[in-house]
């Protein structure tokens, strides 16, 4: 099974109905590390986006496979979300096609993908992220420590609300 395929079953297994339903400690960590890692992304490969939410197929290069056709992204009814999600299928598919960028880059999304399958979510609102009410502003985040996202760590935390 191909990056793009084992992408589309894991968007498919999420239930898009309940995403923000579920407030957890973890949500706060994927979402830092999120934001960390796309500014990182952002700052070496800029594309037209809306910070924090990176176009792939701007940045790098859109796929030979028509992304907007996987009828699942119109499962996903939030925009911002939508973005995300395209951007996934994209990188997953420029893996597949053997882009060195998108390779580089595979665990990009791998935080926020974590968090809409646990439940959580976060929105954007003037110059702050904000996710189970916590908020950041969108500025420096390379300079912040890579956090630990493995569900060990992400079940830990939880485990003492």
């Amino acid at each position: 099974m191909g990056n793009l395929s084992r992408a589309i079953k894991r968007i498919s297994a999420i239930d898009w109905s309940r995403i923000g339903e579920i407030e957890r400690k973890s949500n706060v960590q994927l979402c830092k590390e999120y934001l960390r890692r796309t500014a990182i992304f952002f700052r070496t490969y800029p594309g037209k986006c809306v910070y924090p939410f990176i176009s792939i197929s701007n940045s790098i290069t859109s796929p030979q496979v028509n992304i907007e056709g996987i009828e699942l992204i119109n499962e996903v009814k939030n925009s911002y979300q939508k973005a995300i999600v395209t951007s996934f299928l994209e990188l997953n598919a420029l893996i597949d096609e053997g882009n060195q960028i998108a390779i580089e880059n595979k665990d990009l999304f791998e935080p926020v993908i974590k968090l809409y399958e646990r439940g959580g979510y976060f929105y954007k609102r003037s110059g702050f992220v904000i996710v189970d009410g916590v908020s950041f502003q969108l500025n420096n985040w390379e300079e912040f420590k890579p956090s630990d996202i493995s569900d060990e760590t992400l079940n830990s935390l939880d485990e003492f609300e």
